[in-house]
């Protein structure tokens, strides 16, 4: 069976834009890309974390070095163009190993916190009997893309066909009486395992709102945190190259 938990007691958290109601969910054109969301595009997802530094990173990770930039920083030594020409605002030129969170993001980004309603019930579907159940239950979707297998692996997978279906699965069980079983999904950070991520069905959220807070701190201890984790300097001030280095 899928593993059942409770609603967190405590806040839960989610980045958005300056103006948009962070626990809203996503316009319908946008609905689609996202781990958990549905594969039929008939309910939205919400996600949303228990501590704010899972939050913010989340968010953050796009800022990582990546390949690509990795291989484009080999060009430029091959062709004698220099760092400081090829990547002025990627990079914090200081140290080289860091992404950079450019101030503009943070004066453009806010944070709400709500507390769910303890009725909600929640798959968490990194747990053993959740895998096991899903990979009976999902067999057929397995087979369509390929996989060898369907293990802990699958649920966290890149490959978005899979980790849909297990939300739309999830979504669709109902007990006895007919009443929906889950609200959403639990399930670990891919930055940090020991982070906890909420993946809501839009249709099914009861919460109560605590918090907007519509300015980010470059000190706030779970931004830094984040900031910390993925290598990222964060811009104090546009274009002066001034940073804090977590």
């Amino acid at each position: 069976m899928i593993r059942s938990i409770p609603a967190p007691d405590d806040l839960i958290h989610q980045i958005t834009k300056l103006g948009v109601d962070p626990f809203a969910p996503a316009p319908w054109e946008y609905v689609g890309n996202n781990r958990y969301d549905d594969p039929e595009r008939k309910f939205r997802v919400i996600y949303c974390a228990s501590e704010r530094a899972a939050a913010f990173g989340e968010t953050l990770a796009r800022f990582r070095r990546s390949l690509r930039l990795l291989e484009l920083m080999r060009a430029i030594d091959d062709d004698g163009e220099s760092i400081e020409e090829a990547l002025g605002g990627l990079l914090d030129l200081d140290d080289e190993r860091r992404g950079v969170v450019p101030v503009d993001w943070r004066f453009k980004r806010q944070i709400g916190s709500t507390i769910l309603d303890p009725s909600l019930r929640f798959a968490a579907i990194a747990e053993p009997e959740s895998v096991a159940h899903l990979r009976s239950a999902l067999a057929p979707v397995v087979d369509m893309v390929g996989l060898a297998d369907f293990d802990l692996g699958a649920v966290f997978s890149a490959e978005r066909i899979i980790t849909q279906h297990c939300a739309r699965y999830i979504y669709d069980l109902r007990n006895e009486q007919g009443d929906p079983l889950f609200a959403g999904i639990s399930y670990p950070s891919r930055i940090n395992s020991h982070w906890t991520c909420w993946a809501i069905f839009d249709d099914r959220l009861i919460h109560t709102p605590r918090m907007l807070e519509t300015t980010i701190d470059p000190q706030d201890p779970g931004f830094v945190e984040a900031a910390r984790l993925l290598e990222l300097s964060v811009e104090v001030v546009r274009g002066h190259g001034t940073y804090i280095r977590p």
